[in-house]
């Protein structure tokens, strides 16, 4: 096995990695197990088409990150931005600067199609996330608050 990062886009053979690495995530988080099915991984992730893009960070053959995001545009002030939905490292392989090895991939690629910023979101008592994105240079983003509505019927 190489001991050489790669990254590459999700493929459809690439789902119990994903779901994997998802899991993990939703553990950190206190959250349910993720309801993600190869249809919608593939609907949603795979190909050139699919709403999101997600890159993967590989050591060989195995999945040891993601990072899924999307590009948006503001009609009022006509900047793209890129929100970032998931970033997962697996947990044996945290601390090896993969992160932020995908971080800077999504910076380039925003910039390269004109996007003025990115955006996230952090679960409250994600200390470690927090940790990770101030060591990038990041900050609370002072002037937007965050808003849901849930969707009891989708």
């Amino acid at each position: 096995m190489s001991d050489r990062l790669e990254f590459r886009w999700a493929q459809a053979g690439d789902f119990d990695a994903v779901l994997g690495l998802a899991s993990q995530l939703a553990v950190h988080i206190e959250a349910a197990p993720p309801p993600l099915t190869r249809q919608r991984f593939e609907t949603w992730y795979v190909g050139d088409d699919a709403p999101m893009r997600l890159l993967l960070a590989l050591r060989g053959t195995s999945v040891l990150g993601m990072i899924a995001w999307t590009l948006t545009h503001e009609l009022y002030s006509a900047e793209a931005r890129v929100y970032i939905s998931d970033l997962a490292v697996d947990r044996t392989a945290r601390g090896q600067g993969i992160g932020a090895s995908m971080m800077a991939l999504v910076m380039a690629w925003a910039r390269s199609r004109g996007a003025s910023k990115l955006g996230w979101e952090i679960w409250h008592k994600n200390l470690t996330a927090k940790t990770f994105y101030e060591s990038l240079g990041a900050s609370m983003d002072e002037e937007t608050l965050p808003y849901g509505l849930a969707l009891d019927d989708a």
